[in-house]
């Protein structure tokens, strides 16, 4: 697999884990009474929060790993484990958007979604923080670092772009449009997470490589 090919896949990997599509109804549902500004702000401090979490999973993970004495495949194993229950909930229709029930609180400035529960644990959730530190630790260097930097940076313009145009998108889409891209999107990620297993298995019982 060429060097390329390697961080598009990655790419797409976390854009999928993020999906960005899913926090549109709750950003709809707690913006509703907000105007264009007021929303344009939202979807900024949201994207540059996505942009903070995932590169501080990148750049911390591995060290964190190292001071619990946690190793790679043992890591790439849990992680894979993680990630497919979390394509379980998206195939089955357990939508992480399910957060859009959660009461108005009176006193709290609707700004606030921005950062939590939007952000995290919405998008920046688990499966995406755990897919960070997974690659990040398999970085070969300097170069790597700055590719994944890169690519945190893309994926958080992505999620600007889809909160900006939300409402745009959630009539083109409508919920069963949003529900089908979230089911395909959870069978790629399970096919994902399944090789991420294979892999922790094959480094933790070299064996199997050798059928």
């Amino acid at each position: 697999m060429s060097e390329v090919t390697y961080y598009i896949k990655i790419f797409i990997a976390i854009s999928v884990l993020v999906n960005p599509i899913e926090g549109i109804p709750l950003f709809l549902t707690k913006t509703g009474n907000l105007s264009r500004d007021q929303k344009i702000s939202i979807a900024k401090k949201t994207s540059v929060a996505v942009f903070i979490i995932l590169t501080v999973s990148l750049y911390l993970g591995r060290y964190l790993l190292e001071l619990f004495g946690i190793g790679i495949p043992a890591f790439t194993l849990a992680g894979g484990i993680i990630i497919f229950l979390i394509s379980l909930d998206m195939i089955l229709g357990k939508s992480k958007s399910g957060d859009k029930d959660i009461p108005d609180d009176p006193g709290k400035n609707p700004a606030d979604i921005a950062v939590v529960p939007l952000a995290l644990p919405l998008l920046a959730g688990p499966g995406a923080i755990s897919g960070m530190i997974l690659y990040g630790s398999k970085s070969n260097g300097l170069e790597g670092d700055i590719f994944l930097t890169i690519i945190a940076l893309l994926v958080s313009m992505f999620v600007l772009i889809s909160l900006i145009t939300a409402s745009r998108m959630e009539k083109t889409l409508n919920q069963t449009g949003i529900n089908v891209l979230t089911k395909v999107s959870g069978l790629l990620i399970a096919a994902i997470a399944v090789q991420l297993v294979f892999s922790g298995l094959q480094q933790m019982i070299p064996s199997l490589n050798n059928p």
